[in-house]
């Protein structure tokens, strides 16, 4: 936007100039919105048990049957956070609003729970889902490369990945989102704290959407390409920093505003063994928080500085990725729904939420 339209400034410094080039997503122009959906399948006791297998294979089949079916689908195993640790997750995208809102009709997750074998395990499984679609101008990307591996919204068909210049100052994130030009994305007036919900979760079905101006956050690792050297380096020094920095975003949510946050590990059904690629994913209070911790606390100064360093020590050769996709939602373009999980799952204690007894409830709407 042309600096006499905006009503904010941009907060890049008269003058930068970028020392290393990042890249970003460019959608073709009839694409408006972005659609991404999460799925998920727990286990309480953390077995492979058959009621378990059904419910996968059912997500697995959901998503990949001919129709109205994702443009990207990534999947993973929850490793940490706000989750049931091996929990399989599915990530899946289109641009289409239509075919989006033909799959969710078909994703129906009370129907898949209650289909399950109840004398094989049925009780000791949750089934999630969290959705949201994202107009572009409050949707925002930042890849530190793109030449040999495309992650997330990197591999959505016919876009483009251009670089671009807003990186490398505090606030370059904000400047990346089209709408901050004339939005300050403020939290509602009534949240002057983080409220909780007293939901039991197991037993349950436990459903909600979003308040005005919530965010959400991918932000991806990948060392998969990495020789042994530069593998070691991110695996002995920058992974433990990034896990520390994690640790206290779980720790102290009312603190930072993290809310949902998983990690999870990427897996291919066809290896035996997870890819060397993880993302932190998960929504926020709202953007404003993750400035503050980002721009000043030791936990993520720490991993600033070691990735800095990690750069330095391997150059132009390194083969590590980072790369990070913001979405700031509007009230209700997010729904969350959650199916006898565990109640630290996703956003289930903080935001409100309405609670049905799965013996009493009968159809699922998201």
């Amino acid at each position: 936007m042309s600096p006499e339209k905006r009503s904010h400034s941009l907060k890049r410094p008269p003058g930068h100039k970028v020392q290393k080039q990042r890249w970003t997503v460019k959608f073709p122009e009839n694409v408006h919105t972005v659609c991404t959906l999460y799925l998920g399948v727990q286990s309480h006791r953390g077995g492979i048990d058959q009621a378990r297998t059904q419910a996968e294979r059912q997500i697995d089949h959901l998503l990949s049957e001919r129709g109205n079916q994702p443009a990207v689908t990534e999947t993973f195993k929850i490793t940490a956070g706000n989750d049931m640790p091996g929990t399989k997750l599915w990530i899946a995208h289109w641009t289409d609003p239509a075919q989006f809102s033909a799959k969710l009709n078909e994703a129906d997750l009370l129907r898949i729970w209650q289909g399950l074998p109840a004398d094989a395990g049925r009780d000791d499984i949750g089934l999630w889902c969290e959705r949201f679609t994202v107009p572009l101008d409050r949707l925002q990307t930042n890849y530190v490369r793109l030449d040999y591996h495309k992650p997330g919204l990197a591999a959505l068909p016919r876009v483009e990945l251009p670089p671009h210049d807003f990186t490398e100052y505090w606030g370059a994130g904000r400047d990346r989102l089209a709408a901050s030009a004339y939005d300050e994305f403020p939290l509602p007036d009534r949240l002057t704290s983080m409220s909780r919900t007293q939901a039991v979760g197991f037993g349950q079905r436990v459903c909600g959407r979003n308040y005005d101006n919530m965010c959400h956050i991918r932000s991806g690792q990948r060392w998969e390409d990495c020789d042994a050297e530069e593998r070691e380096a991110y695996e002995g020094d920058l992974q433990p920093t990034l896990m520390r920095g994690m640790q206290y975003l779980w720790e102290n949510p009312e603190e930072t505003g993290s809310i949902g946050l998983r990690m999870g590990q990427r897996v291919i059904a066809t290896d035996k063994q997870p890819l060397r690629e993880t993302s932190v994913i998960g929504f926020h209070r709202n953007w404003a928080d993750m400035e503050k911790w980002s721009s000043r606390h030791p936990s993520h100064l720490e991993i600033f500085s070691a990735s800095m360093k990690h750069g330095k020590r391997f150059g132009d050769d390194r083969k590590f990725i980072t790369w990070q996709e913001v979405a700031i939602l509007k009230e209700g373009e997010a729904a969350f729904e959650y199916i006898n999980c565990d109640p630290r799952t996703g956003v289930i204690r903080w935001i409100e939420m309405q609670t049905q007894d799965l013996a009493s409830t009968k159809v699922s709407r998201l």
